[in-house]
Parts: structure tokens; sequence; C-alpha cells
């Protein structure tokens, strides 16, 4: 039976152990992708709960929209 000589050998197994790091790196992106996109809901949520908080609290329910940068509170234009 044929045998590959210590270099063939050395080659294959960089090649295989390159793909597996690869593939070590493509699953620590997908868990940190996971984490951020949670993070966003969360901040979604939570945006959503202080904007009917605040609809509450100064009236017009979801007619008003808050100007984020002057903090005036603006009645929506209809479109």
């Amino acid at each position: 039976m044929a045998k590959l000589s210590k270099k063939e050998l050395e080659r294959v197994q960089g090649m295989l152990n390159a793909f597996n790091q690869s593939k070590m790196q493509l699953a620590d992106a997908e868990l940190a992708k996971r984490s951020i996109i949670n993070e966003i809901d969360k901040i979604k949520e939570e945006y959503t709960k202080i904007e009917g908080e605040m609809a509450d609290k100064y009236g017009g329910g979801d007619s008003i929209r808050i100007n984020v940068q002057t903090g005036h509170i603006e009645k929506k234009k209809d479109k």
C-alpha cells in the first residue's frame, strides 16, 4: 500500500487544521452575531415601552412622535 511522504502528510494536515480553524472562527462570529441581535431586540423592546410611557404622559397616543434632537413632542403628519 502507498504512503504519503512526510511533506505531503504535513501539507494535508496543515490544510485540515486551517479548515477546522476557519470553521471555529465562523462559529464564534455566528455566536457574536446572535448576541448582538438579542441586544438589539432588547433595546427595541425598551424603546417601545418608553415611547408608550411618553405617549401616555403627554397624550396623543400613536398620533405623536418625539423629536429626539430637541425633545419636542409633535403630532405625526398624515401621509
